[in-house]
């Protein structure tokens, strides 16, 4: 027998005390400890818990130097931090996970949690740089002045309660004739509450002081002399200086408490020292401790810059930094803040209103309710009480619940199409049943010239997209949300005459993989039917995720004077044969998957009647089928031809319609089928002055609506789908999720 091999004892190995071990983490980055909650249960609950915050706050300020953020001046730029001046940068804020726009900070850090505020979409975010967590606050919109017109001017600030360990968003607004005060608690609130103290009226020159922990005010007077000058508020050593003041003492009677302070003087420096200092925005960011003394000043810029002023001295001020990124931009100046120091921090910014919402049982059983309901109908439960207004707004009852149910109903049989006129402006939304009841109300009209003509699309997710001579625009008809997208410098959307609105100009779909609707815009720089030259440009936006519009390659086709339609991915425009140097036997149709931003050409059905020039064709989606629709005015016919799936050549005909017994109400040259209506398969046909069903088994018309014969031959109505949804991206920054 062979030896047999003595394994070694395994020596269980000493725990460290818990006490050894908190000091030792109290001493990391917080970025590191969010990582290491994974690490083990007692971890999980040891990090995050007050007494810990509050150890790692006291360590980290003695031992870890504060970091500097950094957001170059612009739309779509991301937030970097820097740990020492002239050392690398990182990305710790990305553009994507912000609103559209050009974002800055409102405040210096408050125990690592800064307030961040995007003024395009009027957006505001409690952002903590330490760990990257970020908070969209609720109702971007104050209560009291929902429905005004008039933009309302918003003040906001960040504090702390340090006798309940609260951190507070304060606004307040100025709103007929009155001022008012409003509170968001984080982790608490699910929406804005009246502060617990009416504010003091407003006087000229005089400083509103917000006390945090009681949410009472108080007053303090600018320095002598400066009561009437335009100034800004900002801390500095944990005091208030305005420009060279400095507020020492906050108990101090009148003005008493400002200490003048001497920084530095445009007019003894030189020009060069000017140029490379001047911006829209500078500001002080801290005193600048160096052996011991703190006579020094640090300013930031909307340049990105920061340097350093001795204000005990008359040198002039030293550049000690220049925020640059490995892409080679030169930095536009800014006019709002670009930067700010931050320390390490673990305070959390608190949970979502979805999360704090859906965390009560009464909550979560009137999501279940109202999402069952009509989305105008919920828009009108939104003035009942602040609990359901926070219910309505919030993403997860949008998106998840409300428009979940509502597009499931779409699939069933008992469905019905949904209609409104409009003339494509806002508020100008009609719904059909209004002039079906009442004969004697007219909807809005349009002139039925070719400058006049509206363009619409078919509803994605609750939102249309349309387009005038003039500019695109998106809606929601049913939210009321409309937002005007003017058309390019140098575009020319409309046709060689100069008297046409171009059709196929402004398409909608949707990003499945990113969960974002997109618009994609098409326009000719040049279109000679003549010599059949054309050039075309095509730029792409997602809505609600960026402010400009991004080029792409255009189709290789030229597209033709018909709107395109959407379905399952794709954008499909019809090819404008017009332009054509060579003709095949097919009609082409251009696709764009909307997710990979690449055009393709697919075959469409056999061309036929060559020799009928007015034979007019174009693109549908009906029944999430992508549908071309070829009518002949000379036979008084229509054809509607199907793609079976998504094989390119693969078409059949599903519908030929007879029109001559119902003209002049349905000429083929004016008909345009709407929808099919999924209970009984009649094709709802407009024609601009009659709306009716087509019933392919009795090859009739029903007619819902027209226009009295009072009304001018030369003007129309203008017939859109649209879809029971509360999506509206001026109220959620929100992507779909929903396929």
């Amino acid at each position: 027998m062979g030896a047999t091999v003595r394994r070694p004892k395994r020596i269980k190995a000493a725990a460290l005390p818990a006490e050894i071990v908190e000091e030792i983490l109290a001493r990391l980055p917080a970025k590191s400890l969010r990582r290491f909650q994974c690490v083990s249960r007692s971890w999980h609950g040891l990090i995050p818990s007050p007494p810990f915050r509050q150890l790692h706050s006291s360590r980290a300020g003695s031992r870890r130097p504060r970091g500097l953020f950094v957001r170059r001046a612009g739309y779509g730029g991301s937030f970097h931090a820097c740990r020492q001046f002239g050392g690398p940068v990182e990305e710790i804020l990305s553009s994507s996970d912000l609103a559209p726009g050009n974002v800055f900070p409102l405040n210096k850090s408050c125990h690592g949690l800064v307030l961040l505020c995007c003024l395009d979409y009027s957006a505001y975010y409690v952002w903590n740089p330490s760990t990257g967590d970020i908070l969209a606050l609720p109702d971007r919109t104050p209560f009291k002045t929902a429905g005004y017109n008039s933009h309302t001017f918003v003040s906001y600030g960040l504090g702390h309660c340090s006798t309940s360990d609260q951190y507070k968003v304060v606004r307040m607004y100025w709103h007929r004739n009155a001022t008012f005060c409003e509170v968001f608690t984080l982790d608490q609130s699910t929406y804005w509450r009246p502060a617990a103290m009416k504010p003091p009226p407003s006087k000229d020159g005089v400083i509103t002081a917000f006390n945090v922990t009681d949410e009472t005010f108080g007053t303090l007077m600018p320095p002598a002399g400066l009561e009437y000058s335009g100034f800004d508020l900002t801390e500095l050593d944990g005091c208030f200086p305005y420009h060279i003041w400095l507020l020492r003492d906050y108990e101090a009677a009148g003005c008493c408490g400002w200490e003048e302070l001497r920084c530095f003087d445009w007019g003894i420096m030189t020009d060069v020292e000017c140029a490379a200092l001047k911006s829209h925005w500078i500001a002080p960011l801290a005193m600048y401790p160096e052996y011991g003394s703190t006579d020094k000043i640090m300013f930031g810029t909307g340049s990105c810059k920061v340097f350093v002023v001795d204000r005990s001295s008359n040198n002039p001020p030293v550049t000690l930094f220049s925020f640059e990124l490995e892409d080679g931009v030169v930095h536009n100046d800014g006019q709002f803040a670009t930067m700010g120091f931050f320390e390490e921090s673990l305070v959390p910014v608190g949970r979502t209103s979805d999360e704090i919402i859906l965390s009560s049982p009464s909550a979560e059983a009137w999501c279940q309710i109202l999402s069952r309901l009509p989305a105008r109908t919920v828009g009108r439960f939104n003035q009942v009480c602040k609990d359901w207004r926070a219910i309505i707004k919030s993403e997860s009852f949008v998106v998840d619940l409300h428009l979940e149910y509502q597009l499931a109903n779409l699939s069933c049989k008992s469905h019905q199409n949904q209609i409104m006129f409009t003339d494509g402006k806002p508020n100008s939304f009609k719904p059909l049943e209004n002039f079906i009841i009442n004969t004697s109300q007219v909807p809005p009209l349009i002139d039925d010239d070719s400058r006049s003509r509206l363009v619409f699309s078919k509803p994605c997710h609750g939102l249309n997209a349309g387009a005038f001579m003039s500019y695109d625009f998106v809606c929601n008809p049913i939210t009321g949300y409309y937002k005007a997208l003017p058309l390019d410098d140098g575009g020319d959307p409309i046709s060689e005459d100069g008297n046409h609105m171009f059709a196929g100009r402004l398409g909608l779909g949707y990003d499945v993989e990113t969960g974002m609707h997109v618009l994609v815009r098409i326009t000719f720089k040049e279109r000679n039917l003549t010599t059949r030259d054309y050039k075309q440009e095509c730029e792409i936006r997602c809505i609600g995720d960026t402010m400009f519009w991004e080029e792409v390659d255009p189709p290789h086709r030229p597209i033709a004077d018909t709107p395109p339609a959407y379905s399952r991915g794709k954008i499909y425009w019809m090819a404008d044969s017009k332009l054509l140097r060579s003709s095949s036997g097919c009609y082409e149709i251009i696709a764009l998957d909307v997710a990979t931003r690449e055009f393709e050409i697919l075959k469409g059905p056999l061309r036929s009647h060559d020799d009928d020039s007015s034979e007019c064709v174009s693109i549908v989606e009906l029944q999430g089928q992508i549908c071309k629709v070829c009518s002949h005015p000379r036979l008084h016919s229509m054809e509607i031809w199907a793609m079976k799936g998504n094989a390119a050549g693969t078409w059949s005909m599903e519908y030929y319609i007879d029109l001559r017994r119902f003209t002049p109400d349905y000429s083929p040259e004016l008909v345009t089928p709407v929808a099919i209506d999924p209970r009984d398969g009649r094709i709802l046909l407009s024609s601009g002055r009659a709306l009716g069903y087509y019933d392919p088994k009795t090859a009739d018309i029903q007619t819902i609506y027209c226009l009295g014969k009072h009304i001018s031959k030369d003007k129309k109505f203008v017939p859109i789908l649209f879809q029971e949804s509360l999506v509206s991206p001026c109220d959620q920054m929100i992507r779909v999720r929903i396929l």
